[in-house]
């Protein structure tokens, strides 16, 4: 008597509601290891040991030809590779049979700790809870507001801090009013790009001549997404696909528009303005990011601080993050953050000087 076939889990659940004789059954949420072990083998061995897998876990062809380019294209070698089983001959193609033996699933492979967030801090000190909470959507049909006028108007109203979430960021004019920002109003930038589009990025710096030197308080870094990791050690990264502004801690702009000249021209976009105490969920996101990043373009070590809280005295220019001449011994216990310990944005000095003279740093308090 012969065993009966393995069928996978998608192929089971698409046998079954394309039958009209099998009752509906409880939604199955729960992870699918045939889906993980074929995976594995596209890591591990190319396209023939997903379809090995796939033939020997009795599973449909689950993805796409684009995702499966994608893992091929994406994957990386682990520190240290093991030989392969049969010895060199058999090559990276032979289906590794143990990579196919796990009894769990583990698509991500933590290499550390989740990254803690920069800073906590107190009720008061979060500018976005005493703003009224709302939220307001914008399509791209609507001539009345603009999305790409509406992400430029963000940009040239902040007057503290801009922070910026992005997938793709080509579009020079867009450019142009952060670097007016930064460097004429004193507004401190941070800009989280997927690591995918950190070529193109560079590639409009070049076109439009613009280095380091210009990125005065704009900090350009990359980040990736969640990361599959398949028992034998090869692993791929996903993408960031999330899309959204952060201004002055006080509203959030989040959408489906990317920085780029098609998406304010002719691709059909969504944005969204939340105001409130939602922007905290965007603003501790934006500091998980912010922690795993890597440095691209402009100061490679500044942190993430504080929103500036009013001070005694005369208050700075308007644009300004605050003056440097203000020590911490200046500040007398009746200040609301006298108990805190000042954090100082460091630039390079050759981005602190300008014709001869030594440029203010920004001193930020943070409890």
């Amino acid at each position: 008597m012969s065993r009966s076939r393995h069928v996978g889990k998608i192929r089971k659940r698409l046998e079954d509601v394309k039958s009209q004789w099998v009752r509906p059954a409880r939604a199955d949420f729960s992870d699918n290891e045939s889906a993980r072990l074929a995976t594995d083998a596209l890591l591990d061995g190319g396209p023939e040991a997903y379809w090995q897998a796939l033939g020997q876990e009795g599973e449909v062809d689950f993805l796409s030809s684009l995702e499966a380019q994608y893992i091929q294209a994406q994957a990386k070698q682990p520190p240290c590779a093991p030989e392969p089983p049969g010895g060199a001959e058999a090559g990276p193609k032979g289906l590794d049979s143990c990579s196919l033996q796990s009894g769990t699933y583990f698509p991500v492979a933590s290499e550390g700790s989740e990254p803690t967030l920069l800073h906590s801090w107190t009720s008061a000190q979060k500018p976005y809870l005493k703003e009224k909470s709302s939220a307001t959507v914008y399509f791209q049909t609507d001539k009345h507001n603009n999305i790409r006028d509406l992400i430029r108007r963000c940009i040239t109203r902040t007057s503290q801090f801009l922070a910026i979430l992005m997938d793709v960021f080509t579009d020079v004019e867009i450019f142009c009013d952060i670097l007016e920002a930064a460097n004429k109003r004193g507004v401190f930038v941070c800009v989280l790009l997927d690591q995918g589009g950190v070529k193109l990025f560079q590639e409009m710096c070049d076109k439009v001549q613009i280095s380091d030197s210009h990125l005065k308080n704009i900090s350009i870094r990359s980040v990736e997404g969640e990361v599959y990791c398949a028992k034998s050690g090869r692993k791929f990264a996903g993408q960031i696909q999330e899309k959204f502004i952060i201004s002055d801690w006080r509203y959030v702009l989040s959408g489906s528009y990317s920085f780029t000249w098609l998406c304010g021209h002719v691709h059909r976009n969504i944005l969204s303005k939340f105001t409130g105490p939602a922007v905290e969920l965007f603003d501790e996101e934006f500091r998980h990011l912010y922690a795993s990043s890597k440095p691209v373009m402009g100061p490679k070590s500044p942190r993430l601080a504080a929103p500036l809280q009013p001070r005694a005295g005369p208050s700075p220019p308007p644009g300004r993050l605050s003056g440097s001449s203000c020590s911490a011994s200046d500040h007398t216990s009746s200040h609301p953050l006298s108990t805190a310990s000042p954090l100082i944005i460091m630039f390079p000095e050759s981005l602190r000087r300008k014709k001869g003279r030594m440029q203010p740093q920004f001193d930020i308090w943070v409890n």
